[in-house]
């Protein structure tokens, strides 16, 4: 009897030093499910995104410009502000390239388009380089900078008769790739009768901003157009006269669509539907 009494006091003992251990198991465990500190994320090593039209510096090549007049913009996007104008004949060192354009003095960019500009190799001549310094920009910031504030500050004078069409068709195609806005009248956007005003009012006219209706009912109808006349569309959108661009010779014309500004055959069969007939201002 007191053999089995002193074997029940061992098992109780045993017991009791067992389930110490049973319980700080179970606790430790409880504590890493419900609230415990979680272990730390890998860092996943992360690369930079490269912008799709990241500007190149270009060596040795020249830009040579072949329109009358020839937009130079702040940066390189075809809706950065118009700093200044270069002319027909002008020849500038090409500094970087990027999103359709050159750069040709530190911020001034002029488009690089075949339309309107020759890419050619070499430096440009010294005695056709004109209102832009052609130096490299870390000799020359000062010097680019002035030049470009006298051409700006200058206005230019008034397009004869005989001139204005020129440089009516030189303004529209100076904006070719310029997108398309409902309502726009800026370089940022332009819709149809915006862009007729934008360009009407840059080369030496003062005109108002109106509907394409009322852009017919002011016009001089003409049955054959010179570049710079305006070509009308009726019945597009809308009915009525509702569409419009100007007329470039060749049977184009140059338009804000709804892809934005560019060149248009006018024998293509919607225009042909769709013709309302010319007008000049």
């Amino acid at each position: 009897m007191l053999k089995k009494a002193n074997r029940t006091v061992m098992n109780m003992g045993l017991a009791a030093l067992l389930v110490p251990a049973a319980l700080t198991f179970s606790t430790t465990s409880a504590s890493a499910n419900d609230g415990g500190a979680a272990p730390a994320p890998v860092q996943e090593k992360v690369t930079p995104s490269v912008p799709q039209q990241q500007a190149t510096t270009t060596t040795n090549q020249k830009v040579i410009v072949n329109v009358s007049a020839l937009n130079i913009r702040q940066g390189a996007s075809f809706s950065s502000p118009v700093v200044g104008t270069a002319t027909q004949g002008q020849e500038f060192a090409i500094l970087k390239e990027a999103n359709g354009l050159v750069e040709i003095a530190p911020n001034k960019w002029v488009s690089k388009s075949s339309s309107y500009v020759t890419i050619a190799s070499g430096k440009p001549s010294a005695s056709q380089v004109k209102g832009v310094s052609t130096s490299t920009p870390s000799t020359s910031t000062a010097s680019a900078s002035a030049s470009a504030a006298k051409e700006t500050s200058t206005p230019a004078p008034a397009p004869t008769t005989s001139t204005a069409s020129g440089s009516t068709v030189n303004v529209a195609r100076s904006l070719v790739g310029s997108p398309y806005q409902w309502a726009g009248n800026t370089p940022s956007g332009f819709d149809c009768s915006g862009f007729i005003a934008y360009v009407f009012n840059h080369s030496g006219h003062s005109i108002s901003r109106t509907s394409v209706a009322n852009y017919w009912n002011m016009a001089t109808k003409v049955s054959s157009p010179q570049p710079g006349d305006l070509v009308f569309f009726q019945n597009t959108y809308t009915s009525g006269p509702s569409h419009m661009g100007i007329y470039i010779g060749n049977g184009q014309m140059i338009h804000a669509g709804s892809h934005g500004v560019a060149v248009a055959d006018l024998d293509v069969s919607y225009y042909q539907d769709h013709f309302l007939g010319y007008g000049r201002f």
